[in-house]
């Protein structure tokens, strides 16, 4: 009974609250609205993108016959995966040093990043050079030369257009070089905390085993993400170009009635009936008048009427212009 509030104590703590005296304990409203922090780079990427997917595979097939076909080797280029990361999380696992080219992607905003590691540079030097790739160099505390830095730049032009062909069937793109970095703490193309996409290739040449990493900000290709969603969008251009081309060539092959017309008029049945070998029946036009030419009952040409090695014949001389009755 000791524990129980005297009726002065009761008044006396209820007084106290109202005039803020004792603090009390704040009760957290429940409801189904959610914070958002607008300040923060945190975004809700949904599912993989299969527009981008069969991109990359084509990207690579592209790169590997533009490669083989550079140094006279045979490459081997794989596309192995596609990951959503942080911007932070993808320039830690850059290596030092690394051929690290920024690009931009018109009409896209912003811009990205092309990295070839090290041994995939110098093993592609030494073949371009004739050389066999088997020997052994230590990237560590060296720069890349100027005719290196060629090298690297003549292969990195030669991946920006085999990605711009693949990506045309997506969307349209023109990559355009800007300058490299071999340092990854030199680059920022975006905050570390911004989410990028890394797409991963693995080149085989000769038995060596190199990599290459594309980083493209998810915020450049935002304002497309319904195309790199639809699963079919990729390749449903390039189909729709060779079903149309197909059905060209099937329609060329089609037969079609072409009949001339030299010309018409009226008579009555009488004057029909009573025709006769060597009577004349003038028609509507001169003798130097283009006549009509119908393709299967519509007028469409204007001829001259002769011969042709030994055959009746029309000579097309302009397009016939169709009257509005006649459109």
């Amino acid at each position: 009974m000791d524990d129980i509030l005297s009726q002065e104590e009761v008044d006396a703590l209820l007084r106290g609250i109202s005039e803020g005296e004792i603090e009390t304990e704040k009760v957290e409203e429940v409801s189904g609205v959610k914070l958002y922090d607008f300040t923060g780079q945190e975004k809700i990427v949904r599912g993989r993108m299969p527009s981008l997917d069969i991109a990359n595979e084509r990207l690579a097939r592209n790169f590997r016959l533009s490669l083989s076909a550079a140094i006279r080797k045979m490459v081997d280029v794989t596309n192995v995966s596609v990951n959503i990361t942080k911007f932070y999380d993808f320039m830690r696992g850059v290596p030092f040093p690394s051929s690290i080219n920024i690009f931009r992607m018109e009409p896209l905003r912003g811009f990205g990043l092309l990295v070839f590691d090290a041994p995939m540079i110098f093993s592609l030097i030494e073949f371009f050079f004739g050389g066999t790739g088997k020997s052994y160099y230590k990237p560590e505390g060296r720069e890349f030369t100027p005719i290196e830095q060629k090298i690297i730049h003549k292969v990195v032009l030669m991946f920006f257009n085999d990605m711009e062909e693949a990506w045309k069937p997506i969307y349209p793109i023109t990559l355009s070089y800007v300058r490299s970095e071999m340092n990854p703490q030199f680059v920022t193309i975006v905050t570390p905390v911004d989410v990028v996409i890394k797409v991963e290739f693995t080149l085989e040449i000769e038995g060596k085993q190199c990599k290459a990493h594309l980083c493209i900000p998810y915020g450049t290709v935002e304002p497309i993400k319904e195309k790199l969603y639809s699963a079919f969008s990729a390749d449903r251009d390039e189909m729709d170009i060779k079903w149309l081309e197909r059905l060209k060539e099937r329609l060329k092959s089609i037969p079609l009635d072409v009949v001339g017309v030299l010309g018409t008029t009226q008579i009555d049945v009488q004057r029909v009936l009573n025709l006769d070998v060597s009577d004349i029946i003038v028609l509507d036009r001169n003798v130097d008048d283009d006549i009509d030419v119908y393709i299967e009952g519509i007028p469409k040409f204007g001829a001259k009427y002769g011969t042709y090695k030994g055959s009746y014949a029309l000579k097309i001389t302009r397009p016939r212009e169709l009257h509005e009755t006649e459109k």
